[in-house]
């Protein structure tokens, strides 16, 4: 379908004008996309030559605009409000592709982003009148597509807060590329999130869940005690390769490219496992190989962070451990049980954390202690 056709000049004894033709938005509003003629007159300038040029460069400047997508039917749209929907989103997936190859975004993001604009083309087929121009990335479509996702396809609202901060994010990017002239999301308040319902495992279901995987799932062990020892992210497992680990030096290397601060960073592997990882025999497997593949195995294929949560599930229900214990307890577990062995700034560095402000939220109540030899403590005033 045209969006339009370039400016004309017509001389006539009674008259001179320009025409164009531009996209009538109305029209692709109610699915049946046309073009409308507009004219502008120039019969006021008497001078032939003077008319002539006047003409001539609005012929000019208007042909420069149409190119580039403007539209006057089109108000408060970008200067690219009529650029086809399908390029628009061929331009950010090439863009987002770009800054994870620079290193400004991790892989899973890029995932991440890819699968949101996807679920955009699937919610788009859905449409009786589709988002086919850019400046129709308006206030409607943006909550009926997270209506789609909350509603329709049964999300959290902490998943339909995260697309909604994420629609924030590629509404700026339309904004800044000229594609629409304001925000759409302007005044969508988030959802109220529920209070998170985890805790960390307590030592007796601790020593039940080792004696359970010692004796039916090795390699799902291995993958709980990574994630115990090291507090590495479930995401960031999934991406860990067999030469990111140095037996030598008991380390496990954590790139900027996966990591959640994007960062590089190196955490210790205790001996306990190591000691595991010899027993499986995980180190026979070429250096590239991913730690966890499918079955939590050596593999050239990457398992998915998916797979730990599906993997737990199964296992919380044999052992019938409560749902407030998830596989991300065992990081939560694992930093209360550092901080109560070997102290609070060694847990802060093995978990990653910024600031000791963030490990100091995963102490218990009773790791909270005060300092008996202050009672009899006297300062300088």
């Amino acid at each position: 379908m045209e969006q339009f056709r370039l400016p004309h000049f017509v001389k006539t004894a009674k008259s001179a004008y320009v025409y164009y033709y531009v996209l009538d938005p109305v029209s692709v509003a109610a699915g049946c996309p046309k073009l409308v003629r507009l004219k502008k007159k120039f019969g006021y300038i008497k001078n032939r030559k003077e008319q002539r040029d006047a003409a001539l460069r609005f012929c000019n400047e208007i042909g420069l605009k149409l190119r580039r997508g403007w539209n006057p039917l089109v108000e408060s749209s970008g200067s690219k409000g009529l650029a086809l929907w399908s390029d628009v989103s061929a331009k950010y997936l090439a863009y987002i592709q770009k800054k994870q190859e620079d290193g400004a975004m991790r892989i899973d993001s890029l995932e991440n982003y890819r699968s949101r604009m996807k679920r955009i083309d699937d919610f788009n087929k859905t449409l009786p009148v589709p988002l086919t121009y850019a400046y129709q990335f308006d206030r409607v479509f943006v909550e009926e597509y997270l209506d789609y996702c909350y509603i329709d396809h049964g999300c959290s609202p902490a998943t339909r807060n995260n697309y909604l901060s994420w629609l924030q994010s590629l509404s700026g990017w339309l904004i800044g590329h000229g594609y629409i002239a304001k925000d759409p999301t302007v005044g969508i308040e988030k959802l109220r999130e529920p209070e998170k319902e985890r805790k960390p495992l307590s030592d007796s279901a601790m020593a039940k869940l080792q004696a359970y995987l010692t004796a039916n799932d090795r390699p799902f062990l291995l993958a709980c005690m990574v994630h115990y020892y090291t507090l590495v992210r479930p995401k960031e497992m999934s991406y860990i390769r067999l030469k990111d680990i140095n037996v030598k030096e008991q380390t496990l290397f954590i790139s900027r490219e996966v990591s959640k601060n994007h960062k590089d960073g190196k955490v210790t592997l205790p001996a306990v496992v190591l000691k595991m990882m010899l027993e499986l025999g995980v180190f026979n497997a070429p250096s590239t190989y991913y730690l966890f593949g499918h079955e939590f195995l050596p593999s050239a294929e990457r398992g998915t962070a998916k797979q730990y949560r599906d993997r737990w599930a199964k296992v919380r229900k044999a052992l019938g451990f409560p749902k407030s214990y998830k596989f991300y307890s065992l990081k939560d577990t694992g930093i209360t049980d550092t901080v109560e062995r070997v102290g609070l700034v060694v847990a802060k560095d093995q978990a990653r954390h910024s600031s000791i402000a963030t490990t100091n939220r995963y102490i218990r109540k009773e790791q909270l202690t005060a300092h008996p030899e202050l009672k009899n403590y006297e300062g300088k005033l």
